[in-house]
């Protein structure tokens, strides 16, 4: 080989190894946004230190590679600074390279200034809950609707006489296969029927952006354009939200946020990955998630939170089947994230005084009529054990009493109270993101970089070579 060619070869061989490496870090970095990591995936970018390196004025390029725009202006979905609402749309923009809008808010008197008092003995926000506490209990919850497959989802639960939690997205420009305005048919019926099936309405804010990438002022927005949208059509509001990529850290303040907003930060601790298998040939994955984790313990010890999302069409017409197949042929029962933590109903939202007849105000005013069992009975929906003489818990046998049997595994919180021994971590601050190096590895992920390390090195050698020739 000429001496003329040899730095030529080493600059290539150098060049070409450094490529192999970065590519394989950032391929097997989480870069779906339904990820709970997938805010570390992006940080790690090298377009993100662009972001906060470059800012661009208006008319000027944005986005991945290009850097963020100034103060007051919106990076569009196209990659130009500017602030009209084809550039600020929240539907639209990145947040991630600018400022976004909550565009399309809701109509209807602010919530605001309505008061927020601690309901019950759940911690608020800044803390997080990311697991249940009752015995034999699975919360299924799904995020991001409703939508398209919404109404079939909830034909399903009624077969199985199941209840779930929707953590709900209020701006139909959010989610994938959006039926139109929440607070307009069909998406309004959809809610009512949620709320009347027994089934648990919390928030997953209005436009479903990071909230831990935005500013106070506008995280604030997210919360009470979605709360605004949902008294319009249930008459109240949620206390219980999970934050869209599970990102609502501390350091950013969003946490503190969320507590003086008056909310319960719920994340899980079964992710299905549906987003990732959104296919027939794919879906089984998520079911084996599901099943791995419940082949882990007893229902008569363990409980569970699971996160899933109803805008996929799989998960709603096939995954969640089988997770109710599933939980029952373990023993667990499917109720609602507050059951699961046995947090009474009536905690569970914020009416609005201003208006009356929704339906958030005729189930608590129903659940707070019932009549203490006269007879130590429970069988009566209508009933509840708590202030009758036999005993606060109404049991699996329908009867009333204070014995573990009554208030334990089985114990039917909706018709008095039930013991909730600890089941593992429940609480927890909100967890900070990940360096590179503490972020957990798959096998295939693992060897994969190996390889990429090994020839990595041959290249590097090759280029030694070269120039010592």
């Amino acid at each position: 080989m000429g001496l003329k060619m040899r730095p030529f070869l080493a600059i290539y061989c150098l060049g070409l190894a450094t490529s192999i490496v970065a590519r394989n870090v950032i391929t097997h970095l989480p870069t779906h946004p339904d990820h709970p990591d997938f805010g570390v995936a992006s940080e790690l970018q090298p377009h993100s230190l662009l972001g906060q390196l470059v800012k661009r004025d208006e008319g000027q390029r944005c986005g991945p590679g290009v850097g963020s725009c100034s103060s007051g202006n919106c990076c569009s979905a196209v990659g130009y600074c500017g602030k009209t609402g084809s550039h600020c749309d929240a539907s639209v923009c990145q947040a991630a390279y600018g400022h976004c809008e909550a565009a399309g808010t809701p109509q209807g008197p602010p919530t605001d200034k309505i008061d927020r008092p601690t309901l019950g003995n759940l911690p608020y926000a800044p803390r997080s809950i990311r697991s249940c506490n009752v015995p034999g209990t699975i919360a299924l919850t799904f995020d991001d609707g409703p939508n398209m497959y919404t109404s079939d989802l909830l034909d399903l639960l009624d077969k199985y006489n199941a209840n779930v939690t929707f953590f709900i997205t209020g701006s139909p420009g959010a989610k994938a296969h959006n039926i139109g305005k929440l607070d307009s048919e069909p998406s309004a019926s959809i809610l009512r029927r949620m709320l009347t099936s027994g089934h648990q309405i919390a928030s997953h804010t209005w436009s479903h952006q990071d909230l831990s990438k935005i500013s106070p002022e506008d995280r604030k927005t997210q919360l009470l354009s979605n709360e605004v949208v949902l008294r319009n059509v249930l008459g109240g509001w949620p206390t219980y939200m999970r934050p869209p990529y599970s990102s609502c850290t501390s350091e950013s303040g969003c946490a503190d946020d969320m507590g003086n907003l008056g909310y319960h930060i719920i994340l899980y601790d079964i992710d299905t990955e549906d987003f990732r298998n959104d296919d027939p040939a794919t879906i089984q994955k998520s079911k084996d998630i599901f099943d791995s984790n419940l082949d882990r313990g007893k229902a008569s010890e363990r409980s569970w939170l699971v996160i899933a999302h109803d805008v996929h069409e799989q998960t709603s017409h096939n995954l969640t089947e089988h997770m109710l197949k599933k939980l029952a042929a373990d023993g667990y029962r499917a109720v609602t994230v507050g059951d699961c933590l046995g947090d009474p109903q009536e905690n569970w939202y914020r009416m609005d005084d201003r208006v009356t007849g929704f339906p958030i105000s005729k189930l608590l005013s129903s659940k707070s009529s019932m009549a203490a069992s006269r007879d130590g009975k429970c069988a009566n929906p209508t009933v509840t054990c708590t202030g009758s003489n036999f005993g606060p818990c109404c049991g699996s046998n329908k009867m009333c009493g204070s014995s573990d049997a009554h208030c334990g595994v089985g114990c039917n919180l909706r018709q008095g109270q039930c013991r909730l021994p600890n089941n593992g971590p429940l609480y927890s601050a909100p967890k900070a993101k990940l360096g590179l190096k503490n972020m957990p590895t798959s096998p295939k992920s693992e060897s994969t970089t190996l390889s990429a390390v090994s020839f990595t090195a041959a290249l590097v050698f090759l280029a030694g070579a070269a120039l010592t020739r």
